[in-house]
């Protein structure tokens, strides 16, 4: 993997999981071989194939802050041969969209995870904090708390994770982790994960100071 090649990735990965990242990449990529990309393919691509991929699984207008300065950097490199960029182009708004929740109050842990619930194509989400459990499991039973709690445990003792991803045989499931507890979507396979990977990689859980 070349050096653009790990930037896009760890740029990607902000938002969703290094796996989906780097099959983002791919697709973007259409075959072509990385190592044959000079700084203006890498720009053309950034600003091409793989804006258009970004745009079609995320809620975003375009290039995320990140990944339109390493374009900048890029360009920079063919000065002689740069166009230059249409101000008009979209780019991603800064806004800050982070949510935050109140984990010791429990109908806001309540209301987030019914609200996560509603979206298209989930059947399961649970909500652990030290604060107090919330779930929804739709047609599945208790054990599947037991497991996302082993599986969340098992993740945190190899050491601070940003989100896991696995595919069951009739489902995949999205868990991070919240706080000093964990946030788990399940949905169907068919459910494009994107929207949500997105939402979920914006909730934070609000720190009041209480004793540790």
């Amino acid at each position: 993997m070349n050096d653009t090649e790990r930037k896009i990735i760890e740029a990607l990965s902000q938002m969703i999981s290094p796996v989906a990242a780097s099959n983002l990449l791919k697709r973007a990529l259409r075959g072509q071989s990385p190592d044959l990309l000079g700084p203006r393919g890498w720009v053309e691509l950034l600003e091409g194939p793989l804006q258009r991929e970004l745009m079609s699984i995320l809620p975003v207008n375009g290039l995320t802050p990140d990944l339109q300065q390493l374009a900048r950097q890029l360009r920079a490199q063919t000065p002689s041969l740069e166009v230059v960029r249409d101000p008009t182009r979209p780019t991603l708004e800064t806004t800050d969209l982070t949510e935050y929740i109140d984990l010791a109050r429990e109908q806001d842990r309540q209301a987030l995870v019914l609200e996560l619930a509603r979206g298209e194509g989930v059947l399961a989400v649970v909500l652990d904090s030290v604060h107090g459990q919330e779930y929804r499991l739709g047609a599945h039973t208790d054990s599947l708390v037991s497991l996302l709690s082993t599986v969340h445990r098992l993740l945190d003792r190899k050491g601070s994770y940003r989100v896991f991803y696995t595919v069951f045989r009739e489902a995949q499931l999205v868990l991070r982790p919240l706080d000093r507890g964990y946030l788990a979507v399940l949905t169907r396979n068919e459910t494009n994960l994107g929207q949500m990977l997105y939402r979920m990689s914006k909730i934070e859980a609000i720190q009041v100071g209480a004793e540790r």
